[in-house]
């Protein structure tokens, strides 16, 4: 992510629970309810911002389970330390999780609302099936809505390869990749692929 990315993410924290009008309870439930989460698996949370996924992912967790909860805007951070920092199974890290390495294998990692900004997609599934994925364990990127909701947004990018495809497009993709990808929901609520 480049500083200008950040200082814009930084700049939105503040208000980023008011303006966020998708990530509903319904819809967030809807999501994590297609991953069979048990309780004492070990999530890694990317691109936590806010922290919106956590206390979803912690009742289905329970204290046996952990989180790893990274952004790399520390004003996105410092909210979410804020109101959930007391979670005793969550830790934060502030890192560009594109550059650097993360520390330890989990059983699902969720790219939530975080696919449409990386640079470098194929490197960054790559580097985190290889490296923080525990044997059988799954990638999940996730949106609450679909592409059509989410390329109306980031209308201003130029590049067509910025676009999120259509999610059996995208899972298609990730499959001449060399992955088990599938899509897990497609709706106007929820896109979701899983990775194995």
């Amino acid at each position: 992510m480049t500083e200008n990315e950040v200082e814009f993410f930084d700049h939105l924290a503040p208000n980023w629970d008011a303006d966020e009008v998708r990530s509903t309870p319904a819809r967030v439930n809807a999501i994590l309810d297609l991953l069979l989460i048990r309780p004492g698996m070990s999530i890694l949370d990317l691109g936590t911002g806010t922290g919106v996924l956590i206390p979803y992912l912690t009742e289905r967790i329970g204290a046996d389970g952990k989180i790893v909860a990274i952004d790399l805007s520390e004003g996105m951070l410092s909210i979410a330390r804020k109101k959930y920092g007391e979670y005793e199974n969550v830790e934060f890290l502030k890192l560009d999780f594109e550059e650097e390495q993360i520390p330890g294998e989990y059983d699902l990692i969720m790219l939530y609302s975080v696919f449409p900004h990386l640079h470098y997609p194929k490197q960054t599934i790559d580097w985190l099936y290889k490296m923080n994925r525990k044997p059988g364990g799954r990638l999940v990127i996730a949106l609450p809505s679909d592409e059509k909701f989410i390329n109306n947004i980031h209308h201003e990018r130029k590049s067509e390869s910025d676009h999120l495809p259509p999610a059996s497009r995208l899972a298609a993709i990730i499959r001449e990749w060399g992955y088990d990808a599938e899509v897990a929901a497609d709706t106007e609520d929820a896109y979701v692929i899983v990775i194995k």
